[in-house]
């Protein structure tokens, strides 16, 4: 290596010799990078780092009602004083022995505790949900009453919200046949929609559709908007959410029947009938 003066500065240079190796060595590493990056392409794209597949998906939809359980709805916007709140209101009946869960549509927590209110000394001595946090359901909750009592309860967060419920015989209320549920974010294509789906009846039940979702569905049968049969055998009419309807399958015989949403004719499902 030899120096030569540049002014004050002076100027390093190296041999031809070095520079050549220099080079070679980065061509090398250049050329098992590029090989790397060739072989592995595939790869790079299949697996992709774990970051990247964390994605937030819908909440899951809240359990569907089961035989002998009363459905009552919190509705969205309910959390505004004056809004309607709960649904049924203050005509909801339970069947006695039934069991009940709220569901709530809001977007915001809510409860259903016994009682009159915050100062009602017997809060929430009968049943209380608890918290049940916006899109979830509550547990079933065992009421403890008579046939003709009517319960009234609120919602300890919003003391505002108010309804009541009358225990009824269980042949008065019904509710106690098979349950099929419309589930929330059914709407979402691909999302699950039914539940249970296939469902399968005896031939004679009465089968309560409750839709779980926070926009209007419906249970029609048929395989789809171009089946000339479309709503010949049964159909729910529009439920927006918190309803019920009923579909009776005493004129139905012992097999297998398709039905959809007229709405939304990529939710559909499976009725099995038997005798």
């Amino acid at each position: 290596m030899t120096e030569h003066e540049h002014g004050e500065e002076p100027v390093v240079l190296t041999s031809p010799g070095r520079m050549a190796r220099g080079i070679i060595i980065v061509a090398v590493t250049l050329a098992i990078g590029a090989a790397v990056v060739v072989t592995q392409f595939e790869n790079f794209f299949s697996n992709a780092p774990p970051v990247t597949r964390l994605q937030t998906g819908p909440p899951p939809p809240p359990p569907p009602p089961a035989a002998g359980v009363t459905t009552i709805a919190i509705l969205a916007g309910a959390a505004g004083q004056g809004n309607p709140d709960y649904d049924p209101d203050d005509d909801a009946t339970v069947p006695m022995g039934n069991k009940v869960v709220w569901i709530n549509h809001d977007n915001v927590p809510h409860t259903a505790t016994s009682g009159t209110g915050t100062d009602d000394q017997d809060s929430g001595v009968l049943f209380d949900t608890g918290i049940v946090n916006d899109g979830e359901s509550s547990d079933e909750i065992e009421i403890d009453g008579e046939v003709g009592d009517t319960i009234p309860y609120y919602c300890f967060i919003h003391p505002y919200m108010i309804s009541q419920l009358t225990i009824v015989e269980a042949e008065e209320g019904g509710g106690s046949g098979p349950t099929l549920t419309i589930l929330l974010g059914s709407s979402v294509q691909g999302n699950p929609d039914y539940n249970p789906d296939p469902m399968t009846v005896t031939a004679g039940d009465v089968i309560t559709v409750f839709n779980a979702d926070n926009i209007p569905h419906t249970v029609t049968s048929g395989t789809g908007p171009s089946d000339p049969d479309t709503g010949a055998l049964f159909d729910s009419s529009i439920l927006n959410g918190g309803d019920t309807a009923t579909i009776n399958t005493a004129g139905l015989g012992a097999r297998e029947y398709d039905y959809y949403c007229i709405i939304h004719s990529y939710m559909t499902g499976k009725l099995q009938v038997t005798e």
